[in-house]
């Protein structure tokens, strides 16, 4: 069974490939059930490379920390 999103306190999340060292930067988050998604500024400490990114775009794929 899958865990929710409030179990794991992760969602995936679209940003830039290059990240900056410290600071801030903004990602898409899927909204889910239909809606179109959303665009957030996060922390880059919040971020980590998701394993099903494969590195063949401007953009990457990550896993958004929701809670420290």
């Amino acid at each position: 069974m899958e865990e929710s999103i409030m179990e794991t306190g992760e969602i995936l999340a679209v940003g830039p490939r290059e990240l900056p060292q410290n600071g801030t930067v903004q990602v898409w988050v899927d909204a889910g059930s239909g809606s179109s998604g959303q665009r957030i500024v996060v922390p880059v400490t919040s971020l980590q490379p998701d394993d099903n990114d494969h590195g063949e775009s401007k953009t990457a794929l990550y896993i958004l920390r929701m809670h420290p």
